[in-house]
């Protein structure tokens, strides 16, 4: 039987919470079968706050705040705003296309269909740059442009502040929109934006990986963040905790291994009982290759992981802890190792966990949950691509702006 789920969501930011769950859902290898997931977002929005799995391109960071202060800088009433500015998104989506741009549009197949528009998708990540300056949601925030463009238009001119206009809720320096915005466009950052953009990713506090990256855009290479060229040159704090994300990354990715195994096993699918027993003897090599357990410190590791997430309920440190243990001995196809991976699933599905219900395992995709711990590396490298190829642009041949 297909199971559904539903929420109620109270403002912009739950909404794009819960986008990211749907999108995680739909993406069969990143679907987080024994609850790794409260450790792998601590480390993820550590190194790259602000980010999401539902992110694209960096420009989304611009294109969104233009196009509200288009559709606000009129004072129009809230309703006429708010489908203005859906109007201009699609628009923008039809001038991507026409740009020649072939993947990272949001809603290039949907268009005008789109129930989950990029200012909704990008809003959390706006306020979290201090791109849009109000905390408040996107309705609200319309209505208070719109009543701050009114106010704006007819007081006199002591009334005006000394930047030229009304405050709209969007950042005073951020460059001007290119002048056939919503006939074509690109994702290509000029100059002046990329220098903009670079400004507010550097302020952000915390010490992120991001921040520190946003400097530097031009390291910003390789399959995972311990890999860069840069990785060597980090601030020890940062060093030491993308380390502990590069063994958990290794150790962990036996778990969801041995799961699938365990399914193929019961469900009689000797084909894949070969893959997934090849694919085990590869991370077993992976491990000594890699070095993963050499001098680590766990204790520490948690230390780092708690400082991060204090959240972090102790059932899902007990169950990560004692795998690490089990594959640290090399005791990860026994069946201590096993009885783990079975009271780890019933304990987070109840009846349906698939290991312990044999209708359940009709809802198994091979290969479920053993998508890698990226840690959402793949949208910051392209954040940052996007970023150091803008900053060494020509602007002389990119459009015309306003």
């Amino acid at each position: 039987m297909a199971s559904t789920f539903g929420w109620l969501d109270q403002d912009d930011a739950q909404r794009a919470a819960m986008n990211e769950v749907v999108k995680l859902f739909q993406d069969k290898s990143s679907v987080d079968e024994l609850g790794i997931g409260p450790i792998r977002d601590a480390f993820s929005n550590s190194f790259f706050p602000g980010t999401s799995v539902l992110h694209t391109r960096i420009r989304y960071l611009l294109f969104v705040p233009w196009l509200l202060l288009e559709s606000t800088r009129k004072g129009q009433p809230i309703d006429a705003a708010r489908i203005e500015l859906k109007s201009h998104e699609v628009r923008l989506i039809k001038a991507l296309l026409k740009g020649g741009m072939t993947s990272g549009v949001i809603g290039s197949q949907a268009q005008e269909r789109l129930l989950t528009m990029p200012s909704q998708v990008y809003w959390p990540a706006l306020q979290r740059l201090g791109l849009i300056g109000w905390d408040s949601s996107i309705d609200a925030h319309l209505r208070r442009a719109g009543q701050a463009a009114r106010r704006g238009r007819d007081v006199t001119e002591g009334d005006v502040d000394e930047a030229g206009g009304p405050d709209l809720g969007v950042h005073r320096d951020i460059p001007a929109p290119p002048r056939d915005l919503l006939k074509t466009a690109t994702f290509d950052l000029r100059a002046d934006e990329a220098d903009f953009l670079q400004s507010m990713l550097v302020r952000l506090p915390g010490g992120s990986l991001l921040s520190w990256l946003a400097a530097r855009p031009r390291g910003a290479s390789g399959a995972w963040p311990w890999e860069m060229p840069a990785v060597a040159d980090l601030p020890e704090t940062l060093s030491a905790s993308v380390e502990h994300a590069r063994r958990l990354h290794h150790a962990w990715h036996g778990a969801p291994l041995l799961y699938n195994l365990m399914l193929a096993e019961l469900t009689r699918r000797d084909d894949l009982v070969s893959v997934f027993d090849e694919a085990l003897a590869d991370w077993e090599s992976e491990l000594s290759d890699h070095r993963v357990f050499e001098a680590w410190s766990r204790p520490t590791f948690w230390s780092h992981v708690r400082a991060l997430n204090p959240r972090l309920r102790t059932s899902t440190q007990d169950f990560v802890e004692r795998w690490c243990g089990v594959a640290e001995r090399g005791e990860h196809r026994g069946e201590a190792a096993r009885r783990l991976i079975i009271e780890r699933e019933l304990r987070l599905k109840g009846r349906r966990a698939r290991l312990h219900h044999a209708q359940a395992r009709e809802t198994w995709s091979p290969g479920a949950g053993t998508g890698r711990l990226g840690y959402r590396w793949g949208i910051a490298r392209s954040y940052l691509t996007d970023l150091h190829e803008g900053l060494t642009r020509d602007d002389a041949s990119t459009e015309e702006i306003l």
